[in-house]
């Protein structure tokens, strides 16, 4: 896990990654052995893990509501947030302004194509989901430590949630854009 000198954990919002002038800053403390094993072990399993989000997405039918145009860029972020959970238990540093912009860019084109939050949502859910598979047999696999395990899933669900969070943003503002939505996506999901 990423430590400091008196070994507590720092997670990526209280580092304060990914913050500030939208680039991703170097790391300012040094990560386990096992985190960086970890994170290696992850990013190995990169391409597997997006084929396997791929099938989820065809299995629960998923697929079937995109277009192939979207889905490949579906695709191309999960293999992208999915290196970025690997790279920042490597090395410290999270995703930077380019990487986040690209991901929002996913809920610009979800409102213009007419798919719903809905789909957008359980992209998400399988992209988590087979991420927390894949962790899982790594770190049995490793034998990794329960902090450094429970670290990296903490990580994968945040990154779940942020990245829902962007997308719908960027949704929600295509949609007002359109002049389709008047209320924005927070009151409505409260609601």
């Amino acid at each position: 896990m990423v430590t400091n000198g008196a070994r507590t954990a720092v997670t990526p919002a209280a580092s304060g990654r990914g913050r500030g002038f939208g680039f991703s800053r170097p790391p300012l403390l040094a990560a386990e052995p096992a985190q960086v094993r970890l994170g290696q072990a992850l990013a190995a399993r990169v391409a597997e893990t997006t084929r396997l989000i791929a099938a989820a997405a065809v299995a629960t039918g998923l697929a079937e509501l995109t277009s192939p145009r979207f889905a490949k860029q579906i695709r191309d972020v999960n293999a992208l947030t999915s290196r970025a959970i690997a790279r920042f238990l490597i090395s410290g540093q999270g995703t930077t302004e380019i990487e986040r912009n690209f991901v929002s860019r996913v809920g610009i084109f979800a409102a213009r194509y007419g798919l719903s939050l809905a789909v957008l949502a359980r992209s998400y859910v399988l992209w988590r989901d087979t991420n927390l598979r894949v962790l899982n047999e790594e770190v049995s696999r490793l034998g990794v430590g329960m902090a450094v395990s429970t670290l990296a899933r903490k990580i994968i669900s945040s990154s779940a949630d942020t990245g829902l969070r962007r997308m719908a943003r960027a949704y929600e503002y295509q949609m007002h854009v359109a002049g389709r939505i008047a209320q924005p996506v927070e009151e409505l999901v409260l609601q």
